[in-house]
């Protein structure tokens, strides 16, 4: 259901839907259900928290063992304790990562460990050498840095910064929390949803299917994107609507809905507002063929036509021989560059 407004329009337009969402059938369930927000956005709790030492060697990719060697080694130790067993603090976790840093740029660990027996006997107040001192690495050369000043942290000299945001980026990754039950039954029910949704004999069917991923979880937004697709199919028209907004809050990376709702607002005359909701479908999908095809003719019908032009462009480069690619051309015969 692509929209295609020319009043001399004398190509049929495809008897094909509005845009659907299809992970396909042999994608992991836990890459296509939507995240708790915890799970997304790095916060302080991650700052807070203490980590096992399997959980520190999961983050940081590391053999186990490694995180035992260095230990024996006085370069990275857990300082904290959960229960009756050690545990890493952030601290400990980005000493340890340093660490790694610092072996992945070619630096023996007995260089490390000699550098830190040296600043624990000239600045006894580090806890964490590691880090407070701020080992870095230039080329295979240990340096430091305190209070400004670069210095050789063995006999006196110079090192590099760690993002502690990339860190708990990875943190993040790592203890990602699975899917609930609800979210994988909710994906299960999409699925289905999915399979019957292309034949009208069993849309109604289709229909169940999303709405009960829905009830499971409400911020599914590849169901709630082709439900909305299904209600307009149906001519209910303020439930599509009400869909794709909601697809919208709940996942701003998706681009069908966007999309999809614009088609709704040109169909109801609205241009303007489209246009926004075309451009933001096709920052998530530059290559989205049919959403540069309704963004040129949107903004043709609001007189913003040499903004247009590059749109109809861009449409034939990636589909010229499309459904609309002679209405494209049509309209650049007709309205040649200023």
């Amino acid at each position: 259901m692509l929209l295609v407004t020319v009043s001399d329009q004398t190509e049929q337009t495809p008897p094909s839907p509005v845009i659907h969402v299809d992970f396909g059938r042999g994608r992991r369930v836990e890459d296509a259900v939507r995240r708790p927000p915890t799970a997304e956005t790095p916060g302080t709790d991650t700052v807070a928290r203490l980590f096992s030492a399997r959980e520190v060697a999961e983050i940081l990719k590391l053999r186990p063992g490694r995180l035992a060697s260095w230990e024996r080694m006085g370069i990275v130790a857990p300082s904290a304790r959960t229960g009756n067993r050690r545990a890493y603090t952030f601290a400990d976790l980005l000493a340890a990562r340093t660490t790694r840093r610092l072996v992945d740029a070619g630096v023996s660990l007995r260089s490390i460990r000699r550098a830190v027996e040296s600043l624990r006997t000239t600045e006894p107040g580090m806890a964490r050498p590691v880090t407070d001192a701020r080992l870095g690495a230039e080329g295979h050369q240990l340096v430091a840095r305190q209070d400004g000043a670069r210095f050789d942290p063995v006999t006196g000299q110079r090192l590099l910064d760690f993002e502690l945001s990339s860190l708990r980026e990875d943190v993040v990754r790592a203890l990602r929390p699975q899917p609930s039950k609800r979210q994988r039954d909710a994906y299960a029910h999409y699925l289905e949803g999915l399979r019957l949704d292309e034949e009208e004999t069993t849309r109604d069917r289709a229909e169940q299917a999303y709405r009960k991923a829905i009830d499971l979880d409400p911020r599914l937004a590849t169901a709630l994107t082709n439900l909305g697709n299904l209600r307009l199919v149906a001519g209910d028209r303020a439930e599509a609507e009400s869909m794709y907004r909601r697809a919208i809050a709940s996942d701003p990376s998706q681009a069908e809905a966007p999309y999809n709702l614009a088609y709704l607002l040109v169909e109801r005359g609205v241009h303007h507002e489209a246009v926004p909701l075309f451009e933001r479908a096709l920052s998530l999908k530059p290559d989205f063929a049919e959403a540069h095809f309704n963004l040129a003719m949107a903004l043709t019908e609001i007189g913003q036509k040499e903004k247009a032009r590059a749109h109809w462009q861009r449409y034939l480069a990636l589909d010229p021989k499309g459904p609309w690619a002679n209405v494209a051309r049509q309209h650049l015969r007709d309205e040649p560059a200023g």
